[in-house]
């Protein structure tokens, strides 16, 4: 399976590099544009030709040892629609305010990014916002060993987004993972396929879910778990309306219309198990149903962090805690995140001894998933 997702995630990421290339707590990974990442820079874009508030843009009024200096924000994402670039362009017009400095953000992707953190100065003047896949690509083997966390800085945690979740057809009456289970043990002669993606968020959340359940109702049942490799959101819902696909894994906001009253039966969809609560989102997440991993429950929003070279000056870290503390309690920081349905973390929470141990734990605990996963060849329906 290593040499399987060595092959899929380098492949995508020199894509993105030829490009232009310029899911402890949760777990959530995997880059690149989706429909809830589309949906997130529509109402960013709506907002602000509303008059709502918006984040503010730079200026000079902030204090700090990059005031009038020009910051890049590198991304591991080649998207300027997706959740990666709203969130890091939000967060920077913020810093910007109160650190005084001219951020912006540039759409890299991910081996472009993480080469940024090896070889940027250690001034504060490059700083890498990304999500999970900053470590996850190293996990799986799709980047060299160079690249790992311990070859960087941790920087602040500065939000999450819960909003991916499983998605079967109405007709199906599933809805939740335990429906599913159900499911498969009343009916010992059927199987269950869940389109997932190797290497990203669906992998890890489908993994967490067939590993509970071959702890909880052995192999059997679970054996009869299979996956669907590969696809975007349009494409796996494709596969499900073909019904060639039983379940499938992506955003809430890319399947609420399926999910309202007068859509046709063969597009009708109940979406179930969140990676984890979503506000605003009538949902159960998976650690509400129950799924569990080693014995606890099993939490799996996407979480982002910056990340500095590991020879980042200890002051200027400070400086970005200092004003990421002020922006995560700024109301109209607040306003715009939740617009998009973004969590909003605490002033102890992007903490930098917090936001490091934090993230550390994630790893480990991706690590051990991981480990335990069963090998996508030998389950692909």
């Amino acid at each position: 399976m290593k040499k399987l997702l060595s092959v899929v995630l380098a492949g995508a990421m020199a894509m993105s590099i030829l490009a232009g290339c310029g899911s402890s707590g949760g777990i959530q990974v995997g880059g690149g544009s989706s429909s809830t990442e589309t949906t997130a820079a529509a109402a960013a874009t709506q907002a602000a030709g509303s008059g709502e508030s918006a984040a503010p843009a730079a200026s000079a009024d902030g204090e700090s040892s990059l005031k009038g200096q020009n910051v890049r924000v590198v991304i591991g994402s080649t998207s300027t629609s997706g959740d990666s670039y709203m969130m890091a362009d939000v967060v920077t017009r913020y810093l910007s305010k109160y650190m005084g400095f001219n951020g912006k953000v540039d759409a890299i992707g991910n081996a472009a990014a993480l080469e940024e953190m090896q070889t940027a100065k250690g001034d504060g003047k490059t700083v890498m916002m990304f999500h999970d896949m900053t470590y996850m690509s190293v996990l799986f083997g799709a980047v060299d060993e160079k690249y790992s966390l311990e070859n960087m800085t941790i920087g602040p945690r500065f939000g999450r987004n819960p909003g991916a979740c499983f998605g079967a057809a109405k007709e199906s009456g599933w809805t939740s993972l335990k429906d599913v289970t159900e499911y498969l043990k009343a009916n010992p002669d059927k199987t269950v396929s869940f389109n997932i993606e190797a290497g990203g968020t669906s992998h890890i959340a489908f993994a967490a879910y067939y590993l509970d359940v071959k702890a909880k109702e052995g192999d059997e049942v679970a054996s009869r778990i299979k996956a669907i490799v590969g696809g975007t959101t349009a494409e796996k819902l494709q596969r499900l309306w073909d019904r060639n696909a039983d379940v499938i894994y992506g955003d809430t906001s890319a399947f609420e219309q399926y999910t309202l009253d007068g859509v046709e039966a063969q597009l009708a969809m109940n979406m179930f198990d969140s990676g984890s609560t979503v506000e605003g989102v009538d949902i159960q997440s998976m650690a509400d149903d129950g799924v569990e991993f080693n014995g606890k429950p099993f939490d799996f929003p996407k979480d982002f962090a910056m990340y500095f070279p590991k020879d980042t000056d200890a002051n200027v870290l400070a400086e970005y805690e200092a004003a990421m503390k002020k922006v995560v309690n700024d109301p109209d920081f607040q306003a715009d995140m939740k617009k998009l349905y973004y969590t909003v973390l605490s002033e102890d929470e992007v903490g930098l001894e917090a936001s490091q141990q934090f993230i550390l734990d994630k790893r480990d605990m991706c690590a051990e998933i991981i480990a335990q996963a069963p090998n996508l060849d030998e389950i692909t329906a």
